[in-house]
């Protein structure tokens, strides 16, 4: 009974800190209507990640299977970054991490405006579709 109280309590602090960082970066934001997006990624589909996730009381976009387009950070980000990347050598992995936050800091809100239009289409497309596979652009 001890280990269940201390797990709920665990859980409730880890919304409670979810909920303020996501208050502090995203003011606008009503942190109660938010939706996870995530791809079917083993870790992602994990049973033990959609519990944990259901339990913080977040609800989950749902994502058709074989549809790695419709994830931004597969069809923009990461291209984006790789690209960026190409070539660079680093001396440690913190080196290669310092330079990947810069580089997406350094993006203006219209970078993220058209990966959100983009990633609005590409759903209406997999809609119309009825689930089936979105082709890329």
């Amino acid at each position: 009974m001890t280990q269940r109280l201390g797990t709920i309590l665990s859980l409730q602090v880890l919304r409670r800190d979810l909920m303020q960082a996501l208050k502090k970066k995203r003011p606008h934001l009503d942190p109660e209507r938010v939706i996870f997006h995530q791809d079917n990624a083993p870790g992602h589909r994990a049973e033990s990640t959609l519990l944990e996730i259901n339990l913080l009381g977040f609800e989950t976009l749902q994502h058709p299977p074989y549809s790695p387009d419709l994830a931004p950070f597969d069809f923009k980000v990461f291209p984006e970054i790789k690209a960026a990347l190409r070539g660079v050598r680093f001396e440690n992995a913190r080196e290669l991490c310092v330079c990947t936050q810069n580089l997406v800091s350094s993006y203006d809100s219209d970078w993220y405006s058209e990966i959100y239009g983009k990633w609005l289409k590409r759903h209406r497309k997999c809609i119309q579709l009825h689930g089936g596979y979105v082709e890329k652009e």
